[in-house]
């Protein structure tokens, strides 16, 4: 750990070379791995707990989303278990709220369906808040809008 002075037998021309010795900080940072190693497991807490044991069929199969959708002739389409309806504005209130009913049973779980809106781009900023604004009126509050991915 210190300096290594070399001399040709002349004392008088020492040439100073200073020089980092790794060989102790190779052998101190292999001991400290060695040591987070060895300690890391027993770091982690390990309480004695019997879980239950639980298929995947028990758990239910996922809700398929909702899809809103709105086109620039301001129809109305609902899509739901892979069937698509066609309605108009003054239906919408009616309609999300039969369909809400039979997603009542998984209400306030996350396997509560989310609705997904999908609106023309050219379609009026007013019909989607309606849509919107309907969708948490009847019940629906998991709600996202859709877009495309831009190219």
């Amino acid at each position: 750990m210190g300096m290594n002075v070399k001399s040709d037998g002349d004392d008088d021309d020492g040439i100073i070379m200073s020089e980092i010795n790794v060989t102790p900080l190779v052998d101190v940072m292999l001991v400290l791995l060695i040591i987070f190693i060895v300690t890391a497991p027993l770091a982690l807490s390990v309480v004695p707990v019997k879980l239950p044991k639980a298929g995947l069929d028990e758990m239910g199969k996922p809700v398929d989303p909702l899809v809103l959708s709105l086109d620039l002739q301001g129809q109305y389409y609902f899509e739901e278990n892979h069937r698509t309806s066609s309605f108009t504005e003054a239906e919408l209130g009616a309609r999300l709220a039969e369909s809400f009913t039979r997603y009542k049973q998984f209400a306030g779980k996350d396997r509560f369906p989310v609705v997904y809106v999908r609106a023309d781009n050219a379609a009026e900023y007013g019909k989607v808040y309606g849509i919107i604004k309907k969708l948490s009126e009847a019940g629906f509050y998991r709600v996202s809008l859709m877009s495309e991915a831009p190219q």
